[in-house]
């Protein structure tokens, strides 16, 4: 169809609109599904739905493209006419739209059951040219002390068993090995069983026989009381960790040239259902980095630079490193504690979790003074845990103790999705982790003694909010 008739067809379709019309013109980086840009006059009262509707008419598709609307970089989330109103702007002047493929709303795939509250989680993005890959490739961290991987058919495959407390953070390191955290102090390296691309008889064999139980491998010790949260880098082999003590760590995963522990840790070795308690040698720090006056609640290493990383507290402050000499360079406070961070490094910002029930976003390359660059609300109660998009640069997503994770696009202040528990009370269950993964989906554990998948599906389907 050519711009011509789609503008009389759309001009038709609207002729006994009363609102009033204004003329648009409409762009996209995506070349896939680029329309003519010429200007077009679309009713003021449409929103979302129905400029997609505009520009589906206009590519003649067989199937309808969900698409969301920027103005100015900011996301359209009301009518033409709302928005013209809250900025001040004239219906006699030509708005620019740029649109995008939304993204999909996550519906609920399956949950993994546990024997205790779910903390944290972890899903391991594999590169398709790898020679190993993981039979099970989502972790999870239990407060029973065990660290669990799991296929996606919901079967455990392997069990992590040797911390002596609840395991708060997990994360892959590299295809063949994960790294685990708890309230015992340490943090444990554990090799994760693999299977080559000829090896799928081994690894239903694997499921079959029920899980593996894997005995910890690496032990590393040197914080005072918890440790809540870790980040790896494996390009450098280098390790961050959260200390309640208010220390960042800094660790090798090189086992043999980390420095030696001054103490050794009790490991409850597991055979089968027995476990017995053994003392086993560790190892140490690189450097333990002291200055937050409170609890250390989240790591990161700059996606772009890993000598620099950064850390989250319950007293208030970002604090910026420089991991080659372990000493500090910035600090910037905040009006509250905070609980969880991840970057957006395409967009040079820090996304930090609050107990003010927000997600702050700070440029780390301003002032340490400078206000925030923006807030994100909509959470009810403390937000515990972020995971960036693996795919757009502006999104992320977020885990409260009011329940829900929540899905943000930053160039909107109010959440796209809110993810539920799929469990009884679940207004009443607390989120404990979240990590997007590209493979999986949206992975979360909490209260409910569940790992929870969430995954946008429906290709055809566009939501239609009330015109």
């Amino acid at each position: 169809m050519s711009t011509a008739d789609a503008q009389a067809s759309l001009a038709s379709s609207t002729s006994d609109d009363t609102t009033g019309q204004i003329r648009i013109t409409l762009t996209t980086q995506d070349k896939s599904v680029a329309v003519p840009d010429v200007p077009l006059y679309v009713p003021l009262n449409l929103k979302r739905y129905g400029l997609s509707e505009v520009v589906n008419h206009l590519l003649a598709t067989e199937r309808p493209i969900p698409f969301d609307f920027l103005i100015n970089s900011e996301l359209l989330r009301t009518s033409l006419q709302e928005y013209i109103v809250q900025k001040g702007l004239s219906s006699e002047q030509t708005l620019t739209l740029e649109y995008t493929r939304s993204i999909l709303p996550p519906t609920f795939l399956a949950s993994y059951s546990h024997p205790d509250w779910v903390s944290s989680v972890d899903v391991v993005e594999t590169s398709p040219s790898s020679n190993t890959k993981p039979i099970a490739p989502i972790l999870s961290g239990c407060y029973d002390g065990i660290v669990r991987a799991w296929n996606l058919s919901g079967s455990v495959i392997s069990e992590f068993g040797g911390h002596t407390g609840p395991v708060k953070s997990v994360k892959w390191l590299g295809d063949n090995k994960i790294v685990s955290a708890g309230m015992d102090r340490s943090i444990r390296i554990w090799k994760v069983p693999v299977a080559g691309d000829d090896d799928q008889a081994a690894a239903e064999e694997i499921d079959s026989n029920g899980p593996q139980t894997v005995a910890s491998a690496r032990v590393f010790t040197g914080h005072k009381s918890t440790v809540e949260d870790i980040a790896v880098s494996a390009a450098t082999s280098r390790m961050l960790s959260a200390g309640a003590d208010g220390a960042v760590g800094l660790w090798t995963t090189n086992y043999r040239e980390a420095p030696p522990a001054t103490v050794s840790v009790s490991v409850r070795e597991m055979s089968g259902k027995r476990r017995k308690k053994t003392s086993v040698p560790s190892r140490g720090p690189i450097s333990m980095m002291d200055s937050h006056t409170g609890p250390v609640t989240g790591v990161i290493f700059d996606a772009r630079d890993s000598t620099v990383g950064y850390s989250v507290s319950l007293d208030h402050t970002i604090k910026t490193w420089d991991l080659v000499i372990g000493a500090l360079v910035d600090t910037r406070t905040t009006s509250f504690p905070l609980l969880s961070i991840t970057a957006l490094p395409e967009l040079s910002l820090l996304c930090c979790g609050s107990s003010a029930r927000h997600v702050t976003l700070h440029d780390p390359r301003v002032a340490a003074d400078a206000a925030t660059t923006g807030t994100l609300t909509g959470h009810t109660n403390f937000v515990v845990s972020l995971s960036r998009s693996p795919e757009s640069e502006f999104m992320l997503s977020s885990a409260s103790h009011d329940g829900t994770v929540r899905v943000w696009d930053v160039r909107a202040q109010k959440s796209l999705y809110v993810i539920s528990r799929e469990t009884k009370n679940a207004d009443k269950v607390k989120v404990f982790g979240v990590h997007w993964s590209r493979n999986v989906g949206i992975v979360s554990g909490g209260e409910d003694k569940r790992v929870q998948i969430n995954r946008g599906t429906g290709l055809d389907v566009i939501d239609k909010p009330a015109q």
